[in-house]
């Protein structure tokens, strides 16, 4: 039986994230980065959100659902564990300008890669984001093309594997569950952002 699902909650999330973004670019034109900015904060919802799919599809018996769902999450996670290697083999340890920028912003160097790690390998778009003027959101790199290289390696494989497990859940889940199932929602929502 369905039940009363919650309406929307990571897209109204996303919607107070982009005020936010709103925000940082009314203040600070010239600093923020717009488009960078709302990928790391709607960005870090994605493990949730698929995690909750994967639940819901197997509290309903979806096995399917579950198995893609579960393919989008697993990728996903991976790509969170690939991309946190190379950042801290590749970029902290062998990139002397950012490791002295680090210096400066120690906070960033604790927090980042547990939130890349556990969240979603974009939060490090921060680093380069500019939010709010924020100078610990203006990382100097020295060697800018090996993180946009790691970045580059990570988004490719997660476009492809966890998105499009994911996007194929979604299509199942809309053509399949009734309204009134929260699994539908999470179905909409993950097609949605």
């Amino acid at each position: 039986m369905p039940g009363s699902p919650v309406p929307f909650p990571f897209l109204l999330g996303a919607i107070f994230m982009s005020f936010l973004v709103l925000g940082s670019h009314l203040k600070e034109k010239f600093f923020t980065r717009v488009t960078t900015s709302l990928i790391f904060l709607i960005g870090s919802f994605e493990v949730v959100m698929y995690g909750m799919m994967v639940g819901f599809a197997w509290v309903q018996n979806e096995w399917l659902i579950m198995t893609f769902s579960a393919v989008g999450l697993v990728s996903l996670i991976i790509t969170n564990i690939s991309f946190t290697f190379y950042y801290n083999r590749d970029i902290v340890h062998k990139d002397i300008v950012f490791e002295k920028w680090l210096h400066f912003f120690p906070r960033s160097k604790i927090i980042l890669p547990p939130a890349c790690l556990l969240l979603n390998f974009k939060c490090s778009k921060i680093l380069y984001s500019g939010f709010y003027g924020l100078e610990s959101c203006m990382a100097k790199f020295g060697k800018n093309m090996v993180y946009y290289r790691v970045m580059k390696m990570c988004t490719y494989f997660s476009w492809v594997f966890a998105y499009g497990a994911i996007y194929i859940a979604d299509v199942i889940i809309i053509i399949k569950i009734d309204w009134g199932y929260q699994l539908l929602i999470l179905g909409y929502e993950t097609a949605i952002l």
